[in-house]
């Protein structure tokens, strides 16, 4: 238990300190810095490793186009496809999870296409997919075994070359997945379903407290009612007490 507590610890510390430093980085990340996770869990990884790396790629390709509280806010996704796709969930129920992310999305997209919010639609929608190929690739991961070490030198270069926080970022991505997996390992995997609520909103609580990042108020709005949302399915999902 105490070791599955400084995991989660670890794993909360790290979000906060790779958003950080992707805040101060503006988003502009070489592809270098996301495929390095991607790459430490190459070849073990099979198909789940090359859908990751495809999908941090995508997620980060477009990042310097959006403001970075957007970016971060679509992966309070996570715990809406946790709810929905739960054993004990529903289609009903799924269906209006799912409503309420599209009408958020869609929302924030008019009002990227009205030039009232910036960043493009593209990228939103970019972003959207590659959060939700993440979320697919955890749901289907299976633990690796013997993880290759070597991609972990690359952030040498980028940090030569003037990228420390690219570099930080990647090994904060990096760690957080080898916590995850140490969960997987120790059989206390029944711990990652509490971290899919706690990391994107520790993600998004580390911009809306630091103050040289801006929160954009349409995106602070969506987020809590997206939250809010995920909330309620979770509650509705909940076994009612048998009576004594």
């Amino acid at each position: 238990m105490l070791y599955a507590a400084l995991l989660v610890l670890v794993s909360i510390a790290l979000t906060a300190l790779g958003v950080s430093a992707l805040g101060h980085s503006q988003g502009d990340l070489p592809a270098l810095a996301l495929a390095i996770p991607a790459l430490w869990l190459l070849p073990q990884g099979g198909v789940a490793a090359w859908l990751l790396l495809i999908a941090l790629a995508s997620f980060g390709i477009v990042l310097p186009e959006q403001p970075l509280a957007l970016s971060i806010s679509i992966f309070m996704m996570l715990p809406i496809f946790s709810v929905t796709f739960s054993p004990k969930s529903n289609w009903q129920l799924g269906a209006l999870l799912i409503s309420v992310v599209l009408a958020m999305d869609v929302g924030l997209m008019a009002l990227q296409s009205e030039g009232k919010l910036a960043g493009s639609v593209f990228a939103t929608v970019v972003q959207i997919v590659a959060v939700s190929a993440i979320w697919y690739t955890a749901r289907n991961w299976r633990y690796v075994d013997g993880n290759t070490w070597w991609p972990l030198f690359l952030v040498i270069p980028l940090w030569v070359g003037g990228m420390e926080h690219a570099a930080l970022v990647a090994l904060c991505i990096t760690g957080l997945i080898a916590a995850l997996q140490g969960m997987k390992k120790v059989k206390l995997g029944d711990w990652i379903p509490r971290l899919v609520w706690i990391l994107p909103a520790v993600g998004f609580a580390t911009l809306v407290v630091t103050p040289q990042f801006e929160v954009p108020n349409p995106v602070l709005v969506a987020w809590l009612l997206i939250l809010g949302a995920a909330l309620l399915g979770e509650f509705l999902l909940e076994e009612p007490e048998e009576e004594l």
